[in-house]
């Protein structure tokens, strides 16, 4: 089975996957699997967890929940969901209520019943409009219009509301603005109930582990007075002894102890446990969903969806597609776990208020120093952070530089060998500059890391938890909660500092993920730039036009050395050689040609590439078919009246817009199939039938140019022998080779084109590329793919392109074979002249010389 077809399943035997249909627009009914089921409970548990009031009839409670479990599971509108979670809250108070009974005038003219009713009619009317009013912008805007401004500015400094928002902008430029809003907004529905849920739950527990240890240290603490008197006389003896009065004690409070584990094991910690795994695990998943597709964005969907942007991502840095979307992994799970975290301990801080209502100087005794120690802390952690964060990413991109040079020296291990004496030295050298750089700052940010991570211990526990237990005791001396309080308060406290403190306790995550920010900004902007197409503005002969080939006018271009001018070139039906010297603009021609946006696929032209004629930037307006001009020189007389210096139009007329190319250097994937490359298409995914007989025609294109060698060989006698591989006297060679060649190109191999030869390469892009096809592309251009076939296949080659390929323009770079001839037939001097042979394949010859390019014919 191949790498990608393996089925992704979890250790319980179901599927996991987070892939979402790229095609699924804002309109779909649910993106994720399993998102409608973990949205049903999430909402059942946080209502079963979380009551109106301590006594709230279980009925209710049950029947509320299972309600918003369907309401959720049939992705009703958060509006209609939320407003009845808020009513259900609402209910079992009016029915339960004593006020209810006594509420002035309504009470005296109605009797109870009607009363609750009126009131639950109420609140079936007030939820929908307060759900409405807090999650739309006018309580925000509202908020924002009566907060002074020197409030805002504090609020802006506690919390993380820039970043936050600059991390929204980033994950939606790459991402569709409609489907994001809908996956977040799952994804916070989700999150609220599960956390809030579980943070409940855990009051509950860790006012029960608080109990359990409490007893623990009581023990000691809860004997009667005779053994307080035995003590006391044995004090002078020893003062370290246990009276056997005070052991019998101990002893029974120990097995008191021993016996309350294991209820407390089966019925407080072991289902916490359970909840908490569970719907953790619900939550996580949910939220790796989102953030998954936000990694298929950066790495598959977006990346893809433009054709020009690899090339711009390649052309930019040496970045990997890893590399960002880990970057958008770091900034989406950045945000997502202050949210998270908040949510969690929401139902602790509410605890707080009343605490502090009732206690106010705490904050003013303890509170402050708290504060000061904390944020003195984040600040020099903030430093080491960005440090470590800006010597990794230095890292980073060396290490990018130096997996490349690593893995191109690999893959031409024997050239580099054969490339002279100083060629290994030169390379080492080259591999230990990049490591020792990579090392060096590796070093440096793990001793600041190590550094960092000390200090907080250290600040966390013995600075940080001495002064909230400085807060504790002095609640505890007035009274304010008790000793199975302790640690629910103390996580209270430390959470309630958390949020106050939230941007500078997370400057370093911040700092951290605006890092990433800037490299996926960088990213979007190449993104952005590469939309804009360098392509030509080509035109098609229509198809009542006599001509039916290439028209070139006007086109004068250069690339490094080279320059090349075209004034009036037709390329009618028929194979022509490119010839010229190295570096000339053949290849460069190609390249323009392929550049015309009427083809099929046009591709960009490269910076590397100036035209010259007209004058950039080029624009669809400058390309006319006719050979307009207004300026005077020699080619051209000027249009009318109008004396404005302007250079002659370009203008490409090209037959058709199926142009293909076959380049002097090839593409092929790794760990893939030959034959689903070929294609291009997964033939797994068709019937058996149909795909053996896409397979089996291949095979026979390959076979007909002597893609294989053949089958039979000379024995030592000088007779021929057969060494067919499948044997059987029915199975001709041809059958046989043939079927080794299927089989062949069926089998999934890591590199399989890297093990053919330059011919075989040469055969299997001819046949991916021109003889499957029904019929040859109108323009093809072949650029030295002949070199490397022996005579015998070049012969094959092109004389199965001469048969197929007749009325199209074939275009082949040609730098062999060039002989003399005669000028010209009907001229008297009869000048010899070099010129390409025809060998019954080529009809015409295009040169490239002294900058210009020319048609002569072939000898």
């Amino acid at each position: 089975m191949s790498v990608a077809g393996q089925n992704m399943t979890s250790p319980w035997g179901f599927s996991l996957t987070t892939h979402r249909d790229h095609n699924l627009g804002a309109d779909a009914f649910s993106y994720f699997q399993y998102e409608c089921f973990i949205a049903a409970v999430s909402i059942c548990f946080c209502r079963l967890t979380i009551k109106s009031y301590k006594e709230e009839p279980k009925l209710l409670s049950i029947l509320f929940s299972s309600s918003l479990a369907f309401l959720a599971y049939t992705k009703q509108p958060y509006e209609i969901i939320c407003a009845l979670q808020l009513f259900s809250y609402a209910v079992p108070i009016i029915l339960t209520s004593r006020y209810a009974r006594t509420l002035p005038i309504v009470g005296k003219l109605v009797p109870e019943t009607a009363t609750r009713l009126i009131l639950i009619a109420l609140s079936a009317a007030v939820s929908p409009l307060i759900y409405r009013f807090l999650s739309s912008g006018l309580f925000v805007n509202m908020l924002s219009l009566v907060t002074p401004e020197f409030v805002k500015n504090i609020i802006f400094g506690m919390f993380p509301i820039e970043e936050i928002g600059e991390a929204y902008k980033i994950i939606d430029a790459f991402s569709d603005s409609d489907v994001l809003q809908k996956q977040l907004s799952n994804l916070l529905f989700v999150t609220f109930n599960i956390q809030v849920g579980i943070g409940y739950l855990g009051i509950n527990f860790l006012k029960e582990e608080q109990m359990r240890r409490n007893a623990l240290i009581r023990m000691e603490l809860v004997q009667g007075d005779a053994e307080e008197e035995e003590k006391e006389q044995q004090s002078n003896k020893e003062e370290s002894s246990i009276t056997p009065k005070g052991r019998e004690g101990l002893m029974a409070n120990a097995a008191r102890f021993k016996r309350g584990a294991a209820p407390f094991i089966f019925f407080v910690a072991v289902p916490y446990m359970i909840q908490i795994i569970a719907l953790g695990n619900m939550n996580m998943f949910a939220y790796t969903c989102v953030r998954d597709d936000m990694h298929r964005a950066v790495r598959l969907n977006e990346l893809f969806d433009h054709d020009t942007r690899l090339v711009a991502m390649a052309e930019d840095s040496a970045t990997s597609p890893s590399a960002y979307a880990t970057s958008m992994d770091q900034v989406v799970s950045t945000t997502y776990d202050m949210f998270n975290r908040k949510l969690f301990s929401l139902p602790k801080l509410l605890l707080l208020p009343g605490v502090i209502r009732r206690q106010p100087m705490l904050i003013i005794q303890i509170f402050p120093f708290i504060f000061a120690s904390d944020i003195l802390k984040a600040r020099i952690v903030a430093y080491m952070t960005s440090t470590i964060e800006r010597l990794n990413k230095e890292s980073k991109e060396i290490d990018a530089i130096r997996n490349k040079v690593e893995a191109f020296d690999m893959k031409n291990a024997e050239l580099l060998q054969r490339s002279g004496q100083g060629a290994t030295r030169f390379t080492q050298r080259r591999w230990e500059e990049l490591t020792e750089a990579i090392q060096e700052k590796t070093v440096a940010a793990e001793m600041l890391r190590r550094t960092k991570g000390f200090f907080a211990f250290l600040q966390r526990n013995f600075i940080f938890g001495v002064l909230i237990d400085c807060a504790l005791a002095t609640l505890i001396a007035v009274g304010k909660i008790a000793s199975a309080d302790i640690f629910v308060f103390s996580r209270a406290i430390e959470d309630a500092v958390d949020l106050v403190l939230m941007k500078s306790r997370a400057e370093s995550e911040l700092a951290a993920m605006d890092t990433e920010i800037s490299k996926l900004k960088e990213l979007a902007d190449v993104w952005e730039s590469s939309k804009e197409r360098n392509v030509l503005p080509c035109h098609i002969s229509p198809p009542e036009s006599v001509s039916k080939g290439i028209s070139i006018r006007h086109l004068q271009y250069a690339r490094g050395t080279a320059m090349v001018r075209a004034e009036h070139i037709d390329l009618e039906p028929g194979i022509y050689a490119l010839t010229g010297g190295n570096g000339s603009g053949k290849s460069t021609l190609f390249r323009i040609l392929m550049s015309c946006e009427t083809n099929e696929k046009p591709i960009d032209l490269p910076s590397s590439i100036a035209l010259l004629t007209p004058e950039e930037p080029l624009i669809p307006e400058d390309a006319v078919q006719e050979d307009s001009c207004r300026a005077p020189d020699d080619t051209c007389e000027p249009d009318g009246d109008s004396k404005e210096d302007v250079v002659p139009k370009l203008s490409l007329t090209m037959p058709s817009s199926d142009v293909v190319e076959i380049s002097q250097n090839f593409y092929w994937p790794l760990y893939s199939r030959p034959i689903d490359w070929i294609y291009q298409c997964h033939l797994e995914d068709i019937s058996e039938e149909k795909r053996e007989g896409m397979v089996r025609r291949v095979a026979e294109e390959l076979n007909s140019l002597e893609f294989t060698q053949s089958l039979q060989t000379l024995s030592t006698d000088g007779n021929e022998t057969d060494i067919s591989v499948t044997k059987g006297p029915t199975v001709s060679p041809v059958e046989d080779m043939i079927g080794r060649i299927m089989a062949d190109l069926e089998d999934e191999k890591e590199d399989w084109f890297s093990d053919l030869s330059g011919g075989q390469k040469s055969k299997v892009e001819l046949v991916r590329k021109v003889f499957l096809n029904d019929e040859c592309p109108k323009v093809l251009l072949i650029d030295e793919t002949m070199a490397p076939l022996d005579p015998t296949s070049k012969s094959l080659v092109m004389s199965k392109i001469k048969s197929f390929c007749e009325g199209s323009v074939v275009l082949v770079i040609y730098h062999t074979d060039v002989g003399v001839g005669k000028q010209d037939e009907n001229n008297a001097t009869q000048d010899i002249v070099e010129c390409v042979p025809s060998n019954n394949f080529f009809d015409h010859n295009i040169h490239v010389e002294n900058h210009f390019l020319t048609n002569r014919p072939v000898c």
